[in-house]
């Protein structure tokens, strides 16, 4: 009996040591990477910019920030990422917050990852598992899931699923980037089936858009965009971040269904996103709206 207690034992020891050793690697390997993890990381550990551009994919790969600095006349980092939502957006935003208030925060809205109940948002979230032990990375994990206290307790889990990224961004980073914007370089040549953004509201994502706006009021600016779409004619579906705009008085920037570019290919790499050629033209007009939005409000301000 004494001989398998020793044993059951020595297992846990064994597995609290690998896991301790997976946190230390990790860590370091975090700390030491470039490409899509060295962006995650300085955005976590507070990126300094005047103005912080936040979003999914369509906002990584939409807003050119080089742009948006020569228009704007201030520093601008894209803290957009592919897959995530509003609940990840929130989290790096506060994130950010910690060290330091952008003057200006710009979120680009996808009805599918920031409003409608489609998205998986656990599997968006693993972008905030490397900042596991920050007290508002923390109390968002367990807004989803109760049991998430004890599973950040295991370094295991929070690098499980990123270690071969982890690996790649310190040896021969995949993807590059221009503070933050990573442009998409082909051309759509098909021509895609109907498309109709459809489902449910999700009341937890509608709680963190919320939540971004009252932590906004008074700090910053903060401005909301929406993107163009390939043959989307309809913006119903912006209806309700419509009215949470009049709500709060949040200038929205909508080119969702702007004919300059739903129908042009040349300007897309696939139905949702933006190419390069289509982004820098995007950028140019985005760029002078959200400029206008920024005097406006310094004029009222005076």
């Amino acid at each position: 009996m004494k001989r398998f207690l020793f044993r059951i034992l020595l297992f846990a020891l064994i597995i609290v040591a690998c896991d301790l050793a997976v946190g230390f690697i990790g860590d370091f390997l975090s700390l030491n990477a470039r490409g899509e993890t060295g962006r995650r990381v300085y955005i976590g550990n507070g990126a300094k910019e005047d103005v912080l551009l936040f979003g999914s994919s369509r906002m990584e790969h939409h807003y050119d920030t080089k742009i948006l600095e020569d228009s704007l006349g201030m520093s601008v980092f894209n803290c957009g990422f592919d897959g995530i939502g509003i609940i990840c957006s929130y989290g790096l935003f506060k994130l950010t917050t910690q060290h330091s208030w952008p003057k200006v925060v710009v979120l680009d809205f996808n009805p599918e990852t920031d409003y409608l109940n489609k998205s998986d948002i656990k599997h968006a979230l693993d972008n905030l598992l490397y900042f596991h032990g920050n007290p508002v990375v923390d109390s968002i994990f367990m807004n989803l899931d109760e049991r998430a206290n004890y599973k950040l307790l295991s370094k295991m889990y929070c690098f499980n699923s990123h270690f071969v990224a982890l690996l790649l961004d310190n040896i021969h980073p995949l993807k590059n980037d221009i503070n933050g914007y990573s442009p998409e370089d082909l051309e759509m040549l098909f021509e895609p089936g109907p498309f109709k953004e459809e489902g449910e509201c999700d009341s937890l994502k509608l709680y963190y858009l919320e939540r971004l706006i009252k932590d906004c009021r008074n700090n910053t600016t903060l401005i909301f965009t929406v993107s163009p779409w390939y043959r989307i004619s309809d913006d119903k579906v912006l209806d309700p971040i419509k009215k949470l705009c009049r709500q709060y008085k949040i200038p929205l920037i909508s080119h969702y269904n702007d004919s300059s570019f739903i129908y042009k290919k040349e300007y897309f790499s696939d139905m949702n996103h933006l190419n390069r050629r289509g982004a820098t033209i995007y950028s140019k007009v985005v760029a002078g709206e959200i400029k206008k939005v920024i005097n406006d409000e310094l004029s009222e301000a005076q």
